[in-house]
């Protein structure tokens, strides 16, 4: 390696001393190689290169040559020697490196002679390119002997004609000056005499023939400017300009307050003129803004120094937020309708001015508009017409803004449910009159009052559910006379029905000029926003619909006792079954209308200023709905705990999961519960929290509803009130939910926004009427009669049993009772059927319980409770005029059960757990009786099934 490290730098030196023959010399920067300091730099050359170098020429050979040389060759960065001395082996070999020596000199004379070759081939491109430089350098010279001739027969004609020619024209020039100054003289007295007829028509309020006037004479004074006079006199006219264009201004302010078409058509010819017509629109924009916060301070002013006790020139100073806050809750109103016809005011001249405009266009659209000048009045009007229709947006954020900085001012929680609802009311006209004006759904206002609105909402929501409280808590259910079609329309609160708007949010171009053409020619949507909106209702029934029942027979004057009494004396050896027909009983008239109490009413009535706030208030229109739902919850979840409360526990089977699964939601929800949870704070200590849920108590049941006085009929009546008018609260509000649909954003979720408590409606019926009916018919009797049949016969009975008449003429004494309850209130024939299903579940039930009694059954006592029970159907049916009569099959799957042989009897128990542990441990005791170890499996399994068997 260090043989190589020498080599390489007598190489680098011998390089320096080729390429720089000069070197020592300081002047020298660029080195150049001379062939002769070659030659002499080479001068010692062996034989064997001389041999190399004298190699004759073989084409193919060559090539070859050239294909072997390196690819590291060909690179511009390339250094041969570097690379050759890195290719040198660790042990110095002459012999090879004199091999490699012959072929890089070998291939050395290749190349030279492949460029030598490449350079002989070209030299002819290069003669002909050389013979074209000399032939254009010959043409250059001809061409600059023709300028030199030139420029000297330009120069001799000027010293022979210019000179007199020149003379000639300067007289002449004089006499043409002398024509001009005359000319010139004759204008400056004619402009002379329009400055003072200017001055004559601006004082006459001229405006349009003025400017014309005074832009021709400006045309004409511009061309002239060089006299002192003239220029004295475009000053006067430009002065003269401008105080014309501060008059069309304020002309132009008063249109946005007063519009009046011959005035505005003036002012818009005196800006066409001028040439301003873009300029005045977005002057026009400019005064309607300064108009509304200029109208906007001077009213809400006036309000706050009605009430304000500070200094009124302190007063003044105030910008408008401030002065918003100074306005009283008594002035509130009042305040805000005066800015509404304000801000209304400027708003109808706005679109009278856009009128104007649109007529303007369909007047002039019949002209052709190839002309360039027409062309252009075109685009000019069109420019105009979008700038308005822009305009209509900012002026209605403008008047959004004084509303909303007013109304955020304010204090809504003070307010009234009337004021706050007139409040409501005057800005969904304001909103209204919005999406008439522009087109816009008013989010920005709408969205700054959600906040408050909602507040308020929610504390007035609350106190209404603890008025409802107070009101269920001294309700006496009583039934309250309305007429026969009363609905929710009848009632004031309900009055916003009748002026229910479009559903759809914006509105198509006929609407939206309605409500402007309404009062174009005078008054304001917002006239009448004070007066009391609600009328004179008339609901209540009169004298001849309120026709009570006063009965002439003395059945109505005995006692339960004494008619059981008669019924028992009229019982006769060839009839079985007695009925009040033999006393000549005649039912009184029913009770037509409507089942409602006055709590009823209250809640419909809440229910309309509900939905009233959700017709004005739709960003929270979600949470009224929720209000709605929640007043019905707890008026029927209330209902419900004040009538059900004597249903016995056995009897749990009558709700259904659904039933279930709402009160418990409502008992969660709504019912206000605190509850106290022990927790461990950052110390280690046990600290109690109370956690209250819920947003109102429970109600407490009214002392006056008695459910076990036996001459109220258990309180049938007022059970009967209480869920119909649950009842009818249901249908109001499904029928509510189309109008409710145009207040709320998702549509869908009303579809099945009342499903749950329309359904909840319907199922407590059964355990609000089941308990009375248990007292009501009262068949405790009847089980210990049946208990007393032998029903191990030896032969087939053609007579029923006795306590199937007894049962019958029960049942027979409560068709009456549903005849006097009819003439107390209404009783639909569909109530009456619920009412008889109900009794005839109990009547099945007493036929199971005392069927169960029996030990031992024969085949003849199964068919002695077959005519039993088919004697009690064919009755009934006639009674209650239900077919086929309920629970049939309930009463004969019992009775066949007896006939199933022992080995099938576990596959029935298992799949009929309908009936009750005892009836089934009873029918498997007397079908199993024989046999003790297939009837204690039988018992086992009806233990273990006890859990999941329907009570």
């Amino acid at each position: 390696m260090d043989f190589k490290g020498k080599l390489k730098n007598f190489i680098e030196d011998s390089k320096s001393k080729i390429l720089s023959p000069n070197g020592d010399s300081p002047d020298s920067s660029i080195g150049y190689i001379l062939p002769t300091d070659v030659e002499i730099r080479r001068s010692h050359i062996t034989d064997s290169d001389i041999e190399v170098c004298q190699l004759e020429t073989d084409p193919h050979a060559d090539q070859d040559i050239l294909d072997q040389i390196q690819s590291q060759y060909f690179s511009p960065d390339f250094d041969p020697s570097l690379y050759e001395l890195e290719k040198l082996p660790a042990e110095f070999d002459q012999a090879h490196i004199d091999k490699d020596r012959k072929q890089l000199l070998q291939q050395l004379t290749v190349v030279s002679k492949k460029v030598f070759r490449l350079i002989l081939e070209r030299q002819n491109n290069c003669s002909v390119q050389l013979e074209h430089i000399v032939s254009v350098q010959a043409d250059l010279l001809d061409s600059l002997s023709t300028c030199d001739r030139g420029r000297r027969s330009l120069a001799r004609a000027r010293q022979q004609f210019i000179n007199s020619s020149l003379g000639i024209l300067a007289g002449y020039r004089r006499r043409q000056q002398a024509l001009a100054l005359l000319e010139n003289l004759r204008i400056i007295q004619t402009l002379q005499r329009t400055g003072e007829r200017l001055d004559q028509l601006i004082a006459e309020d001229r405006y349009a023939e003025a400017i014309k006037l005074l832009l021709e004479c400006q045309s004409v004074a511009v061309n002239y400017m060089h006299f002192t006079s003239i220029k004295q006199l475009s000053a006067k006219l430009q002065d003269t300009l401008v105080m014309t264009e501060e008059h069309l201004d304020v002309a132009l302010a008063k249109v946005c307050t007063s519009f009046d078409k011959a005035t505005y058509a003036r002012v818009q010819e005196a800006y066409r003129l001028l040439g301003k017509t873009q300029t005045a629109m977005d002057q026009l924009l400019m005064h309607i803004a300064s108009a509304i916060h200029n109208k906007s301070w001077n009213l809400v002013h006036v309000h706050a120094a009605m009430a304000a006790s500070c200094n009124p020139e302190e007063l003044a100073k105030r910008p408008y937020p401030e002065l918003c806050q100074t306005v009283t809750v008594e002035l509130f109103l009042p305040c805000l309708v005066d800015l509404a016809k304000a801000l209304w005011d400027i708003m109808l001249n706005y679109r009278k001015i856009l009128d104007w405009h649109q007529s303007m266009d369909v007047c002039l659209q019949s002209t052709s508009e190839t002309d360039p000048e027409q062309l252009e009045s075109h685009l000019q009007r069109q420019y105009i017409h979008k700038k308005l229709e822009a305009g209509l947006g900012r002026i209605w954020q403008d008047v959004q803004t004084k509303v909303r900085v007013l109304v955020q001012a304010s204090n809504l929680s003070e307010f009234s449910i009337d004021q706050f609802i007139r409040f409501l009311d005057t800005i969904h006209r304001l909103i209204e009159v919005g999406r008439h004006f522009s087109g816009s759904d008013s989010e920005t206002l709408q969205e700054s009052m959600q906040k408050q609105c909602l507040s308020y909402f929610e504390a007035y929501h609350t106190s209404r559910l603890d008025e409802l409280k107070t009101h269920l808590e001294n309700e006496g259910w009583a039934l309250c006379p309305v007429k026969l079609n009363f609905n929710l329309r009848s009632l004031v609160e309900f009055s916003h029905l009748n002026t229910i708007k479009s559903p759809s949010k914006k509105s198509v171009s006929s609407e939206e000029s309605s409500l402007f053409l309404r009062y174009w020619e005078g008054r304001t949507p917002f006239d009448d926003a004070l007066k009391d909106s609600y009328g004179e209702e008339d609901i209540l029934a009169d004298e001849q619909q309120q026709t009570c029942y006063h009965s002439d027979s003395e059945d109505d004057d005995l006692s339960e006792e004494q008619k059981l009494e008669i019924l028992n004396e009229n019982e006769g050896s060839n009839s079985t079954f007695a009925t009040f027909a033999d006393k000549k009983w005649s039912p009184p008239p029913p009770k037509q209308g409507l089942c409602l109490a006055n709590t009823t009413l209250m809640v419909l009535r809440l229910f309309g200023r509900y939905s009233h706030l959700m017709k004005l208030l739709h960003p929270i229109s979600e949470q009224v709905l929720d209000g709605i739902r929640q007043l019905f919850d707890y008026y029927l979840f209330s209902v419900h705990s004040f009538f059900s409360i004597d249903l016995p526990e056995t009897e749990l089977s009558l709700y259904s999961e659904e039933l279930k699964y709402y009160l418990n939601d409502v008992k969660s929800k709504i019912l206000l519960y605190t509850n106290v949870e022990m927790e461990v704070d950052d110390q280690g200590n046990q600290v109690t929290r109370e956690i209250t849920t819920g947003v109102v108590r429970a109600p407490t049941r009214p002392l006056t509803i008695d459910l076990n006085r036996h001459q109220s009929f258990f309180g049938l009546a007022e059970r009967t009130v209480a869920v119909e008018s649950c009842l009818f609260l249901a249908s109001q509000v499904i029928d509510l939910i189309p109008v409710l649909k145009t207040s709320v954003k998702e549509t869908e979720k009303l579809n099945s926004f009342f499903s749950k408590q329309e359904s909840a409606a319907m199922s407590i019926r059964d355990p609000v009427y089941y308990g009375c009916m248990l007292k009501l018919v009262n068949l405790e009797s009847i089980v210990p009669m049946m208990g007393k049949v032998c029903w191990e016969l030896r032969e087939v009975r053609s007579q029923h049993s006795e306590y199937v008449d007894v049962m019958l003429r029960q049942l027979q004494g409560l068709s009456v009772k549903f005849d006097k309850l009819a003439a107390l209130v209404p009783l639909s024939q569909e109530l009456r059927n619920q009412l008889w299903i109900l009794s005839l579940k109990y009547a099945s039930n007493v036929f199971i319980e005392g069927f169960s009694l029996a030990k031992r059954c024969t085949n003849e006592g199964r068919a002695l409770m077959q005519l039993d029970y088919r004697q009690f159907v064919l009755k009934m049916e006639k009674i209650c005029e239900l077919r086929p009569l309920p629970f049939q099959d309930f009463v004969s799957t019992y009775i066949k059960a007896f006939y199933i042989p022992e080995n099938e009897l576990e596959n029935w128990v298992k799949s009929h757990q309908e009936y009750t542990a005892g009836q089934l441990v009873a029918l498997v005791n007397s079908v199993a009786y024989s046999n003790n170890k297939t009837r204690q499996k039988l018992n086992n399994l009806v233990n273990d099934l006890s859990n999941r068997i329907r009570r």
